[in-house]
């Protein structure tokens, strides 16, 4: 299986950040992790849509959240002790935009070996179309590299802005 395929870069699988959600281990490059952090409290928005888990101050500038969950058919969970939000900078095709995600679990950064990456099969997935860039293993796990950006510009309704956190 080529890299091509899975559309996802050499660099991109040497330095992946790791954390699950539903049980589902996830994978996205660090390029685009900014940081992670505590799940402050969020300021709920009315008639958001069912990704949108609210909006959050960092050191001044508000960053919307969203909750990828409902996406992948997942069950909701309170936020615990292992909950962190991902601030992710996705290079979408309007801009750059600025985001959190939720993720009930960060576990490693960690590097995928080219090879080992596969297609995500046409049967027997729960995916969304387009939302998941291959399947590849780590610690005997199957890891999911998702596509935050198409995620972004397809389902989450992204306006993106030139604002970033620096």
């Amino acid at each position: 299986m080529t890299l091509e395929l899975v559309t996802a870069s050499e660099d991109d699988l040497k330095d992946m950040v790791a954390f699950e959600m539903g049980g589902e281990l996830l994978v996205v490059p660090t390029r685009i992790l900014r940081e992670v952090l505590e799940p402050p409290k969020l300021t709920r928005v009315p008639l958001a849509g069912p990704y949108s888990a609210g909006l959050i101050n960092v050191r001044g500038v508000v960053l919307p959240v969203t909750d990828l969950r409902p996406l992948f058919e997942m069950e909701q969970k309170p936020f615990d002790i292992d909950t962190r939000v991902l601030v992710l900078e996705l290079a979408l095709e309007e801009g750059t935009m600025t985001i959190g995600v939720i993720a009930e679990k960060v576990h490693a950064v960690l590097a995928l070996d080219p090879e080992s990456i596969q297609k995500v099969p046409s049967v027997g997935t729960r995916w969304p179309q387009g939302a998941i860039k291959g399947i590849g293993r780590w610690k005997d796990r199957f890891v999911n590299l998702i596509d935050v950006e198409k995620i972004a510009e397809t389902y989450l309704g992204a306006v993106p802005t030139d604002e970033s956190l620096h």
